[in-house]
């Protein structure tokens, strides 16, 4: 067992190392070439349902197929991302972690939506951000500001109906909830949805003070 959870933490390792020297930088192909590698490796290790290593391994399985799922997207291939997220979701309900599976939720919600299955969608990103309200840790306060974000990053794009009062109120939540736990990307992000919606409404020096806010998190951290 020590064994088996010695190379589920070095797959992790190995997603998170793709995550940030690959992907992030931009190199998209190596990445995905990477996330496969380390499934197929999970693969291989042959953990049966009912094993105590199970849970971890789909935990780590479904942050794997989650990273896969991005870069098909970035990609233009919506629907390939679509069969990896039910994927995801599944080994996230067999992982029974809760942040795992509420992200996992957020990420399919946001496939479903783009694929008009706005209601499937939104249902999923409901279920997510209740499950980020059942705790208090920085994942779970982290997430839930994110939840905001994406609802209001959805309702800019046009793909749910929402005033840009409402979506000024969602992104005004994000920030309330991220401010406070310094999670600066996510701030970033709040004001530029903020930024959006005032610029449709017309009121150019809100959206001309939001979007020097978000250069200034953009930045944050990276000092």
């Amino acid at each position: 067992m020590a064994e088996i959870t010695a190379i589920l933490k070095q797959c992790e390792d190995q997603i998170e190392e793709a995550l940030w020297s690959l992907e992030v930088p931009g190199e998209i192909e190596k990445a995905l070439e990477a996330y496969r590698a380390v499934e197929a490796k999970l693969a291989g290790l042959n953990i049966a349902p009912g094993s105590p290593a199970y849970p971890e391994q789909q935990r780590v399985l479904s942050y794997c197929l989650m990273r896969q799922g991005n870069i098909l997207r970035q990609t233009g291939q919506p629907q390939e991302a679509f069969v990896l997220s039910e994927r995801e979701i599944t080994a996230a309900r067999l992982s029974g972690d809760g942040i795992t599976l509420a992200r996992s939720l957020m990420s399919h919600g946001t496939n479903s939506i783009v694929g008009g299955e706005v209601k499937q969608g939104l249902a999923q990103i409901e279920e997510a951000r209740v499950l980020f309200e059942g705790g208090d840790s920085y994942d779970h306060r982290q997430g839930l500001g994110w939840c905001w974000i994406l609802l209001a990053d959805i309702a800019n794009a046009g793909l749910i109906a929402k005033e840009p009062v409402e979506v000024i109120a969602v992104a005004d939540q994000a920030l309330a909830i991220l401010r406070p736990i310094e999670n600066w990307p996510g701030v970033a992000r709040a004001y530029a949805a903020r930024a959006s919606a005032y610029e449709k409404l017309g009121d150019i020096t809100a959206a001309a003070a939001d979007r020097e806010s978000q250069k200034f998190y953009e930045g944050k951290d990276e000092h």
